[in-house]
């Protein structure tokens, strides 16, 4: 299939370059701060030219001073800014170095050293990683260190020393901005993982569903078939179990890949071992289980074949199956259906309809109880940036059309929409009840709009709100109305009479 589900290991590799589920520890840790290797060439860079910038300061103070003095500055110098390829790995012991190294230097020379760059970078890392105490104690450190420098408390020391204090809070300063920056980046990050999980739940849902309820649909009429031309017909029966052992053996396989692709995430060697996915050439296989399953079904392909793409052609395949097992529920007995796949300029368009009068009116299947298989194709459109489309045609029968854009291709300008009756919306509900007295005017609008059956990108546009808005929007109406979900809150909406039923309709 085009996409696999995840683990939490393996969705934080991909989405912050490392696993999200490891832990860390230590009281020199923070986050991206760990590994051997980690930031080496970053370093050894930073090393050398702090290094380079405080010898040549060196030299500026020291215009006087003997070679002696000279080499003895440089070897502490270069010693102290090599230390800083290890800060990553251990920032307090490259510090404590540090300021050992510049006491000796103030110890060693007349003229007391400036707040050097590799100090900077040493005190920097240690208050990126280091905890709040860890942190005022090296800041302590530092200044003491540069305090024996002074040997004269005169004016002009106590001014340098002054802004020794400033250097020492602006860097810690700095260190705390990117740390609380680097935390809320984690946030972020995790709420991503966090989000891209649950989509992936979504998508095995809708898998679990198209699988399951096509298959048992199919068994349960075969059954039934069975059972009742077994004295009467008995070839009629045995060509029906053989249909239902077939549906079962069908189930069972397309159950064994989509649990092989879940656990491909720990064992490879499945992965590879996996059977494909269904697709446009599985369709007539397809119409053929219709057929037996008592709804007469002509596929048409019109266009030119040419591959699909996995992703889209799973899509096409299982949004004809969950039509042909809606119209098996309440097309009724003599309905035929019709399954006409497109392939059109940078799309491909499949449309399902049956000329059946099911007596299923909205608000007895797709509201209570069932109504997952509109919105799990609906779903499965939108992930493509399709178009769908759902609802009773004028001349009876129902009918279910996606149209899914090609990556790559040029779409060609798309053909006036079917007319498909949606429930009318009441001008102003003639009493609303106590849960819908909860809700604001526009809150009512937005419940009126889910009744209609839009999808959420429609919705949006109507409400003027992003998609994001949108969820938090619909969480706080789920719960001023105390449902559970949205076709529960449009249930509420029809028996309150806030909208009603279009003459004759049906929901899958």
């Amino acid at each position: 299939m085009g996409y696999g589900p995840v683990s939490m290991a393996a969705l934080g590799r991909a989405v912050t370059g490392r696993d999200l589920t490891a832990t860390e520890s230590g009281s020199g840790s923070a986050t991206g701060w760990r590994g051997a290797h980690a930031g080496t060439r970053a370093d050894v860079l930073i090393a050398t030219v702090a290094g380079a910038v405080d010898l040549f300061g060196l030299f500026l103070t020291l215009p006087s001073a003997g070679p002696g003095e000279r080499a003895v500055g440089a070897l502490v110098m270069v010693a102290t800014a090599a230390s800083l390829i290890f800060r990553r790995r251990s920032p307090v012991a490259v510090l404590l170095f540090t300021l050992a190294l510049i006491v000796t230097l103030n110890t060693a020379l007349a003229m007391p050293q400036r707040f050097g760059i590799t100090l900077a970078v040493a005190l920097y890392t240690v208050g990126l990683a280091g905890r709040p105490r860890t942190v005022a104690l090296a800041a302590l450190a530092t200044l003491a260190a540069q305090a024996t420098g002074y040997r004269n408390a005169s004016e002009s020391f106590l001014w340098l020393f002054s802004g020794d204090v400033v250097a020492t809070l602006l860097v810690l300063g700095v260190s705390a901005a990117v740390r609380h920056w680097q935390g809320q980046l984690e946030v972020n990050r995790a709420l991503l993982a966090d989000r891209a999980l649950s989509d992936e739940r979504r998508r095995i849902a809708r898998e679990l569903h198209d699988i399951v309820a096509h298959h048992i649909t199919t068994m349960h009429l075969m059954s039934g078939g069975a059972r009742a031309s077994l004295d009467r017909d008995p070839e009629a029966a045995r060509a029906a179990l053989l249909t239902l052992e077939a549906s079962g053996r069908v189930a069972l396989g397309e159950m064994r890949q989509l649990l092989g692709v879940l656990r491909s995430d720990h064992d490879p060697d499945q992965a590879a071992s996996v059977a494909p996915q269904p697709g446009v050439d599985d369709l007539a296989r397809l119409i053929a289980e219709s057929c037996l399953a008592g709804l007469p079904t002509e596929l048409r392909v019109l266009g030119a074949p040419r591959a699909l793409p996995l992703p889209v052609g799973l899509a096409v395949y299982r949004i004809t199956q969950e039509a042909l097992t809606n119209a098996r529920k309440h097309a009724g007995n003599a309905a035929t259906a019709t399954v006409r796949l497109e392939y059109l300029p940078g799309a491909v368009a499949v449309e399902i309809r049956d000329d059946g009068g099911g007596e299923v009116v909205v608000g007895d299947y797709a509201m209570t109880g069932g109504g997952h298989g509109l919105v799990g194709m609906r779903e499965r459109v939108a992930v493509h940036g399709g178009s769908f489309e759902a609802g009773r045609v004028a001349d009876g029968g129902f009918r279910v059309a996606a149209t899914l854009p090609l990556a790559g291709e040029e779409p060609e300008p798309p053909p006036a929409a079917t007319p498909v009756a949606v429930p009318v919306v009441s001008a102003d509900p003639a009493s609303e009840p106590e849960r819908l007295a909860r809700l604001s005017p526009a809150e009512v609008a937005l419940l009126r709009l889910f009744a209609t059956g839009k999808g959420d990108g429609e919705i949006a546009a109507a409400i003027r709100e992003e998609p994001a808005a949108l969820e938090r929007r619909e969480a706080d109406l789920l719960t001023k109305l105390d449902v559970r979900d949205r076709a529960q809150a449009v249930v509420v909406a029809y028996e309150s009479g806030l909208v009603r039923a279009g003459r004759g309709d049906r929901a899958r």
